[in-house]
Protein backbone atom coordinates (compact mmCIF):
# COMPACT_ATOMS: atom_id res chain seq x y z
CA UNK A 1 0.00 0.00 0.00
CA UNK A 2 1.85 3.57 -0.92
CA UNK A 3 0.21 6.30 0.56
CA UNK A 4 -0.08 9.95 -1.52
CA UNK A 5 -0.37 13.31 -0.56
CA UNK A 6 -3.05 15.40 -3.04
CA UNK A 7 -2.04 19.15 -3.50
CA UNK A 8 -4.27 21.27 -5.49
CA UNK A 9 -3.57 24.47 -7.48
CA UNK A 10 -6.06 27.25 -6.02
CA UNK A 11 -7.61 28.55 -9.26
CA UNK A 12 -7.39 25.79 -11.55
CA UNK A 13 -10.01 23.75 -13.23
CA UNK A 14 -11.76 20.79 -11.76
CA UNK A 15 -10.75 18.71 -14.43
CA UNK A 16 -8.01 17.04 -13.02
CA UNK A 17 -5.33 18.80 -14.20
CA UNK A 18 -4.56 21.21 -11.17
CA UNK A 19 -3.69 18.34 -8.84
CA UNK A 20 -0.66 16.78 -8.10
CA UNK A 21 -0.32 13.58 -6.21
CA UNK A 22 2.94 12.99 -4.09
CA UNK A 23 4.30 9.44 -2.93
CA UNK A 24 5.25 9.18 0.50
CA UNK A 25 8.60 7.39 1.54
CA UNK A 26 11.71 6.51 0.32
CA UNK A 27 12.76 7.61 -3.08
CA UNK A 28 14.70 5.01 -5.35
CA UNK A 29 15.64 6.69 -8.32
CA UNK A 30 16.63 10.02 -6.27
CA UNK A 31 18.76 7.34 -4.20
CA UNK A 32 20.71 6.46 -7.41
CA UNK A 33 20.98 9.53 -9.51
CA UNK A 34 20.10 12.67 -7.58
CA UNK A 35 20.44 15.39 -9.46
CA UNK A 36 19.01 13.47 -12.63
CA UNK A 37 16.10 13.26 -10.93
CA UNK A 38 16.13 16.80 -9.54
CA UNK A 39 16.67 17.95 -12.39
CA UNK A 40 14.13 15.77 -14.48
CA UNK A 41 11.21 16.61 -11.99
CA UNK A 42 12.00 20.61 -12.25
CA UNK A 43 12.99 20.79 -9.53
CA UNK A 44 15.88 24.03 -9.98
CA UNK A 45 16.41 25.28 -6.54
CA UNK A 46 16.75 21.99 -4.92
CA UNK A 47 19.07 21.28 -7.79
CA UNK A 48 20.98 23.98 -7.92
CA UNK A 49 22.25 23.54 -4.03
CA UNK A 50 22.95 19.49 -4.91
CA UNK A 51 25.44 20.71 -7.60
CA UNK A 52 26.72 23.44 -5.67
CA UNK A 53 27.39 21.39 -2.53
CA UNK A 54 29.08 18.58 -4.85
CA UNK A 55 31.21 20.66 -6.13
CA UNK A 56 32.15 22.40 -3.03
CA UNK A 57 32.62 19.27 -1.23
CA UNK A 58 34.83 18.24 -3.76
CA UNK A 59 36.72 21.13 -3.41
CA UNK A 60 37.51 21.56 -0.13
CA UNK A 61 38.48 17.74 -0.25
CA UNK A 62 41.06 18.37 -2.91
CA UNK A 63 42.45 21.35 -0.75
CA UNK A 64 42.61 19.24 2.77
CA UNK A 65 43.68 16.43 0.95
CA UNK A 66 41.03 13.53 1.80
CA UNK A 67 40.99 10.09 0.70
CA UNK A 68 38.69 9.44 -2.71
CA UNK A 69 37.18 6.85 -0.62
CA UNK A 70 36.00 8.70 2.38
CA UNK A 71 34.51 11.79 -0.12
CA UNK A 72 32.64 8.61 -1.72
CA UNK A 73 31.05 7.36 1.48
CA UNK A 74 30.03 11.08 1.78
CA UNK A 75 28.72 11.27 -1.48
CA UNK A 76 26.58 8.12 -1.01
CA UNK A 77 25.27 9.46 2.61
CA UNK A 78 24.29 12.49 1.09
CA UNK A 79 22.58 10.70 -1.85
CA UNK A 80 20.37 8.65 0.47
CA UNK A 81 19.07 11.78 2.89
CA UNK A 82 18.39 13.06 -0.70
CA UNK A 83 16.38 10.39 -0.57
CA UNK A 84 14.65 10.17 2.49
CA UNK A 85 13.33 14.34 1.84
CA UNK A 86 13.01 13.99 -2.11
CA UNK A 87 8.92 14.12 -1.45
CA UNK A 88 9.27 16.65 0.47
CA UNK A 89 11.60 18.48 -1.68
CA UNK A 90 8.69 18.37 -4.08
CA UNK A 91 6.06 19.15 -1.61
CA UNK A 92 7.79 22.48 -0.89
CA UNK A 93 8.41 23.21 -4.23
CA UNK A 94 4.19 22.83 -5.20
CA UNK A 95 3.59 25.19 -2.03
CA UNK A 96 5.71 27.57 -3.53
CA UNK A 97 4.16 27.64 -6.89
CA UNK A 98 0.62 27.67 -5.37
CA UNK A 99 -0.54 24.60 -5.06
CA UNK A 100 -1.98 23.74 -1.42
CA UNK A 101 -1.72 20.28 0.00
CA UNK A 102 -5.90 19.27 0.52
CA UNK A 103 -5.60 15.59 1.33
CA UNK A 104 -4.53 11.97 1.86
CA UNK A 105 -4.49 8.89 -0.87
CA UNK A 106 -3.72 5.27 -0.82
CA UNK A 107 -3.89 2.54 -3.11
CA UNK A 108 -1.69 -0.10 -4.66
CA UNK A 109 -0.43 1.99 -7.38
CA UNK A 110 -1.25 5.86 -8.37
CA UNK A 111 -4.36 5.42 -10.50
CA UNK A 112 -5.83 3.46 -7.43
CA UNK A 113 -5.15 6.12 -5.36
CA UNK A 114 -6.23 8.68 -8.07
CA UNK A 115 -9.42 6.38 -8.18
CA UNK A 116 -10.02 6.29 -3.61
CA UNK A 117 -9.15 10.06 -3.92
CA UNK A 118 -12.01 11.09 -5.65
CA UNK A 119 -14.68 8.66 -4.96
CA UNK A 120 -14.57 9.94 -1.49
CA UNK A 121 -13.73 13.77 -2.74
CA UNK A 122 -16.44 16.33 -1.10
CA UNK A 123 -15.11 19.32 -1.76
CA UNK A 124 -17.38 21.97 -4.30
CA UNK A 125 -16.91 21.53 -8.06
CA UNK A 126 -17.12 24.37 -9.87
CA UNK A 127 -18.95 24.08 -13.47
CA UNK A 128 -18.22 26.18 -16.54
CA UNK A 129 -21.39 28.09 -18.40
CA UNK A 130 -23.11 26.30 -20.38
CA UNK A 131 -21.86 27.19 -24.07
CA UNK A 132 -24.86 28.82 -26.17
CA UNK A 133 -25.23 26.98 -29.88
CA UNK A 134 -25.44 29.36 -32.31
CA UNK A 135 -27.86 28.62 -34.85
CA UNK A 136 -27.37 27.34 -38.60
CA UNK A 137 -27.98 30.50 -40.01
CA UNK A 138 -25.29 32.56 -38.06
CA UNK A 139 -21.94 32.93 -40.48
CA UNK A 140 -19.20 31.38 -39.19
CA UNK A 141 -17.15 34.66 -39.35
CA UNK A 142 -19.01 37.42 -37.17
CA UNK A 143 -18.46 40.68 -40.00
CA UNK A 144 -17.11 43.09 -38.15
CA UNK A 145 -17.77 47.18 -38.77
CA UNK A 146 -15.46 49.24 -36.86
CA UNK A 147 -12.08 49.04 -38.70
CA UNK A 148 -8.66 48.32 -36.93
CA UNK A 149 -5.63 50.32 -37.60
CA UNK A 150 -3.01 48.33 -38.45
CA UNK A 151 0.71 49.18 -38.18
CA UNK A 152 2.02 51.74 -40.02
CA UNK A 153 -0.56 51.85 -42.92
CA UNK A 154 -4.21 52.73 -40.59
CA UNK A 155 -6.23 52.93 -43.84
CA UNK A 156 -5.95 50.77 -47.13
CA UNK A 157 -5.62 53.41 -49.81
CA UNK A 158 -4.12 56.03 -48.09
Amino acid sequence: MRFYTVHELSGAPADGKGFVFVREGFCWPAAFFTLLWLLTKRLWIAASFWFALSVTLVWVADIVGIAEELITVVFFLLQGSVAIIAHDIERWTLARNGYKEIGVASGSDLNEAERDFFRHWTAPVTAAAPVKAKSITAPVWPHREERVPLGLFPHAGN
